[in-house]
């Protein structure tokens, strides 16, 4: 067992975001997606070359934040997919580099017309509960997310017409229409054994896992970790270690105290203001890899006060608010100079990423819009904030911003899980004012990044818009891009999406914050796709 770590240290290691102020004047550079950075490389080799060991063979991973469920169908958050991803696995994948390659798929083939996928499947392999993988599996899930439209597995199986098995292990997917983000989005799509669907369902898998990964799950507990063992059956080369144990610890400087102490082997994200502390540790490596993460406030537009007036349905209160928030001092005061000012609707590591003009601090021209629009004295409006460390100093910060501006924000915090619950009720039902969150896509598309949080179908519970916008130009702008091959025309229409947005701002544009994490230089075989997703497959810890 991991040895417990001391409460006097987390103390000492806490932070206040006043401790935060005083940052670097650099924003350390960014890596491109599909590229492999300096960090990612000495993560998968670390531990070669040092005579650092580690106590046991229990693998443990500190992170802010909990998955919200363990059935990888309903899951959607990074957190959940990261954790899921140990248990089950895919027909495609990506690796490190970000580079598609075949996982459950041994290969496929695509039909000249773009709407017929045919995969040709890996043998031999079983799920955890003792059931084969073949083309049947395929068709099995395809079934469960037509008949149940609250999955997010129905979200993304949407494009999908039908699924033919042409054989015991080859299997073809026919689309509705052409779609050029189909394997990004199949990515995403975990397989779950036909005979768990059937007997297990929602709450029995949140027990028990039933993928085809590395690791079966073992123990949960919500809000405190999630246990798993390694699978003993795994049909490729896997983990060394017996036990891996996702922690949650929400604190910033608690998690830090566990990497100290060695009760946790990788804590992630590792609070900005420690980076340059625990450089000089030499038991530790500490990694900065380049940011995907897309933090910004989301701005209900329905959202309405007391004398019956909607703040947010006005663009010039929107704009307003970016005005009065100074995206340069936020990457400096809650992220000590480790993320960049946003300059568009998703990081410039994605593909078609199209550069716009900044909202540049001008709190005068942020009063003036406010008095334009009726509101010079402001309103006041609640926001929901995960109850994470750096997610409540960043909220905080907001809330000190838009004070400028008369605007009396009232932070409250939840846990994720409960925050996940909230946000996903409908338009008519819904109680979010503001909701400080972040987003990066899991298939590493434009339309990833876009279509789920701000195009007009993507209400919740189907989506996460909960700024409710909904503008018919952007959402053509999606639906078009998707349905062409021509790299000139996606160009222009991605452009143009994000143009759109960022003039009419349905959020507050907050900042791209690069991912740290912190890990035992005894860890070994653990590798990271930029923005930080942890790959588990062939960790090890070395004895």
């Amino acid at each position: 067992m991991k040895k417990q770590a001391s409460i006097i240290l987390a103390a000492l290691l806490a932070v206040s975001l006043t401790a935060c102020s005083g940052g670097k004047t650099e924003t350390p550079a960014t890596t491109a997606a599909g590229e492999t950075s300096a960090a990612t490389e000495a993560a998968s080799t670390a531990g070669g070359d040092n005579t650092a060991v580690s106590p046991d063979n229990d693998f443990v991973i500190a992170l802010q934040a909990d998955a919200t469920h363990l059935d990888p169908h309903v899951s959607g958050n990074g957190v959940s997919n990261t954790i899921t991803n140990s248990m089950y696995e895919t027909l495609v994948w990506f690796d490190e580099n970000l580079e598609l390659k075949p996982l459950l798929a041994k290969s496929w083939t695509v039909s000249d017309d773009g709407l017929d996928y045919t995969f040709v499947l890996n043998e031999g392999i079983k799920f955890h509960d003792g059931e084969p993988f073949n083309a049947e599996s395929i068709v099995a899930n395809y079934e469960r997310a037509k008949s149940d439209s609250s999955l997010r597995l129905a979200s993304q199986t949407a494009m999908w017409d039908s699924v033919t098995v042409d054989s015991e292990y080859q299997v073809t997917i026919h689309l509705k229409e052409p779609n050029n983000t189909f394997l990004n989005k199949l990515a995403q799509v975990r397989i779950v054994s036909p005979k768990a669907i059937k007997e297990l369902g929602k709450d029995g898998l949140a027990k028990q896992s039933a993928g085809t990964g590395p690791f079966i799950l073992s123990e949960r507990v919500d809000g405190g970790y999630t246990k798993m063992v390694r699978n003993e059956n795994y049909w490729q080369d896997g983990p060394k270690v017996d036990t891996l144990t996702w922690r949650v610890v929400p604190e910033d400087g608690a998690r830090v105290a566990m990497l100290q102490t060695g009760e946790a082997d990788i804590i992630s994200p590792l609070p900005a203001i420690q980076v340059d502390k625990l450089k000089d540790d030499a038991s530790l490596d500490v990694l900065n890899l380049g940011g995907l993460t897309y933090r910004y406030a989301t701005l209900n537009k329905n959202y309405t006060l007391a004398d019956g007036r909607k703040p947010l349905d006005d663009v010039r209160v929107r704009q307003a608010m970016n005005y009065a928030f100074d995206s340069e001092a936020y990457t400096q005061v809650v992220f000590q100079g480790y993320a960049s000012v946003p300059t568009s609707l998703f990081a410039s590591s994605v593909p078609y990423y199209a550069e716009q003009t900044p909202y540049t601090a001008d709190v005068e021209k942020a009063k003036s819009l406010m008095s334009e629009a009726g509101y010079s004295d402001g309103f006041p409006i609640n926001i929901w904030v995960d109850n994470t460390t750096i997610e409540m100093q960043g909220a905080e910060f907001l809330k000190q911003q838009l004070a400028q501006i008369n605007i009396d924000v009232n932070v409250v915090p939840m846990e994720s899980t409960t925050i996940a619950d909230m946000t996903s009720a409908p338009e008519d039902k819904t109680e979010v004012q503001m909701w400080y969150v972040n987003w990066s896509s899991g298939d590493y598309s434009a339309d990833g990044s876009m279509r789920n949080i701000l195009h007009g179908d993507k209400y919740p519970p189907s989506g996460y818009n909960t700024a409710f916008y909904n503008n018919a130009e952007f959402n053509k702008c999606l639906d078009d891009a998707l349905k062409t091959t021509d790299t000139d025309e996606i160009t222009k229409l991605y452009a143009q999406a994000q143009s759109i947005a960022w003039e009419e701002c349905p959020w507050i544009f907050l900042g791209v914050d690069n991912s740290l994490i912190g890990q035992k230089k005894y860890v070994k075989g653990i590798k990271y796709r930029p923005g930080g997703t942890i790959l588990v497959t062939n960790i090890e810890l070395v004895h």
